[in-house]
């Protein structure tokens, strides 16, 4: 039999054993990549914000601000902070540091009462620049804020007439209405006024 043609089979073997012995190929070697939840499960593992304070809130003329502090637990670094009006988030943002303040301001905010939800999260950020928001540990707080609604003069028109409701369809409004303290916001009344009457809406 020719040399040549049992050496090749039989180094193709012994190469095969040698890469067994010592490990396996590169790939073979290569460890499993953990899963992201793992990780962010066992970084933010008892992380909290321990505190979330509203120092005080206020609306004036349809323009909400409130202001507070925060506090995470040791091992977070940072802090993801979330402010809505009712089921509408308004922004969100990041603060660095274990402890802080926040402040928060927004327009458009209709009279009445009106509850400020503040949620925060604990973060990680590395010397990398890596940042994890630990999503499973929420903290929150809620505060009422109320700005008066007033009465405001709506539209004029003739009760009864041709394509015009009756008078009676709507409540009587308080003597000299406009300006006065009213409740609640969207509320409409009548003021009888001669054979013209005023709408006044709660706003």
């Amino acid at each position: 039999m020719n040399r040549e043609s049992i050496r090749s089979p039989l180094c193709a073997v012994l190469c095969g054993l040698l890469l067994v012995a010592c490990g396996g190929t590169e790939a073979d070697l290569a460890l499993p990549e953990e899963p992201l939840g793992t990780q962010q499960s066992e970084l933010c593992s008892g992380l909290s914000v321990t505190s979330i304070v509203v120092s005080g809130a206020s609306t004036y003329n349809g323009e909400m601000a409130a202001s507070g502090t925060w506090t995470t637990a040791p091992g977070a670094n940072a802090v993801r902070l979330e402010y809505s009006v009712g089921d509408t988030v308004y922004t969100t943002e990041e603060r660095v540091g274990t402890t802080g303040t926040w402040y928060f301001s927004t327009t458009g905010i209709a009279c009445g009462p009106r509850n400020l939800v503040v949620k925060a999260w604990p973060m990680v950020i590395d010397s990398a620049g890596n940042r994890t928001t630990c999503s499973a540990a929420v903290t929150t707080t809620t505060v009422t804020v109320a700005e008066d609604c007033h009465w405001k003069p709506y539209v004029s028109f003739p009760c009864g007439s041709l394509g015009f409701p009756s008078c009676s369809a709507f409540p009587s409004c308080p003597s000299s209405p406009s300006g006065q303290v009213c409740s609640p916001y969207g509320t409409l009344c009548i003021r009888k006024a001669g054979i013209g009457s005023m709408l006044y809406y709660c706003t």
